[in-house]
C-alpha cells in the first residue's frame, strides 16, 4: 500500500523576545558597511543606525511574516513592543513594518498602541511607517478608528498630528473608498492648514495628491476657496499631478493672493 507523506508538522511560534532576537540578528546580516553614519545626519536621528536600507528592512520582515504566517494578536504587539524599546531606527522601523505584515490581526483598540508609537518616534521616518499602511490599514478594516485619527490630528505634537493625517493615506488612494473617506479627510484637515511646521504642511499635501489620481476635480475644488490658508508647499504637493491648465490657475491664483511671482511647474 502506498503510504501518503506527512506534511512537517507547523512550526511553533517562539515567545516575542525570542522572535525580537531573530529579527534583530538578520537585520544586523542585512547591515550595508558604511551607510549608518551617512543616513543618521541625514535624519538628523538622535537614535543608534545600523546601516540597513529600507528595502532590506523590508525583505527580512517578508521572510519573518512567510516563517510564522500564524502569528496570534497578542504576540504580535508584544513583539512590537520588544522591537520599539531599543533606541535603534532599524529595530524601531521593524517594529512598524512587523504591524504592517500582520495589520488585519490588529483591533480598533489597539490604536493606543500606535499613538504611544508615534509619541516617542523622533523622525517622520517612523511616523511614515506607522501611519499610512499600519493606521491606513486599520482606517480600512474598522472605520471607527476615524475618531482616533481625528483625534491625532488636534495634538500637538507634530509627529502624532502627522499620523492624524497620513492615516487616509490608503483610503484616499482608493477609487472605491475616496469618496467615504474624503469629506471626513478635509473636516480633519481644515483646521490644520494655517499649522507651519514643514513636516505638518507637506503630509496635507501628500494626502491630497493621492486622491488627485482619480478625483482632482474634488481635490481642485476643495482647494480653491482655502488658498487664502493653504501654504505653498502643500499647494505644490497637492497638486502636483493635475492638469497642467489647472495647476496653472491655482499657482497663478495662489501666487496673486500672496503677492509673490508664481512658481514654474518642476
Amino acid at each position: 500500500m502506498t503510504r501518503t507523506p506527512r506534511r512537517p508538522s507547523a512550526e511553533a511560534t517562539p515567545p516575542a523576545p525570542v522572535l525580537a532576537d531573530q529579527l534583530r540578528s538578520s537585520l544586523e546580516d542585512s547591515a550595508v558597511p558604511g551607510r549608518a553614519e551617512g543616513e543618521k545626519a541625514y535624519l538628523k536621528s538622535p537614535l543608534e543606525h545600523i546601516g540597513v536600507p529600507l528595502p532590506g528592512m523590508r525583505a527580512v520582515v517578508k521572510t519573518f511574516v512567510r516563517r510564522y504566517p500564524g502569528l496570534d494578536r497578542d504576540t504580535l504587539l508584544e513583539l512590537a513592543e520588544e522591537l520599539w524599546d531599543p533606541p535603534v531606527h532599524e529595530s524601531r522601523s521593524c517594529a512598524a513594518l512587523v504591524l504592517e505584515g500582520y495589520v488585519d490581526q490588529l483591533l480598533p483598540e489597539d490604536t493606543a498602541l500606535l499613538e504611544q508609537l508615534l509619541r516617542e518616534c523622533a523622525t517622520w521616518a517612523h511616523v511614515d511607517l506607522i501611519a499610512p499602511k499600519v493606521a491606513g490599514g486599520m482606517l480600512l478594516r474598522h472605520p471607527q478608528t476615524a475618531e482616533d485619527f481625528l483625534r491625532w490630528s488636534r495634538q500637538e505634537d507634530q509627529w502624532v498630528r502627522r499620523g492624524g493625517i497620513l492615516s487616509y493615506l490608503l483610503a484616499l488612494r482608493q477609487v472605491e473608498e475616496f469618496p467615504y473617506y474624503f469629506k471626513d479627510f478635509c473636516d480633519l484637515a481644515d483646521p490644520l492648514l494655517t499649522d507651519s511646521r514643514f513636516f505638518v504642511r507637506k503630509a496635507i499635501g501628500w494626502a491630497l495628491r493621492e486622491g488627485t489620481k482619480h478625483h482632482p476635480e474634488e481635490i481642485c475644488d476643495w482647494l480653491r476657496p482655502r488658498l487664502p490658508r493653504v501654504s505653498g508647499l502643500t499647494l505644490r504637493e497637492a497638486i502636483r499631478n493635475v492638469p497642467e491648465e489647472t495647476h496653472r490657475e491655482l499657482v497663478q491664483a495662489h501666487a496673486e493672493l500672496n503677492g509673490r511671482r508664481p512658481r514654474s511647474r518642476t
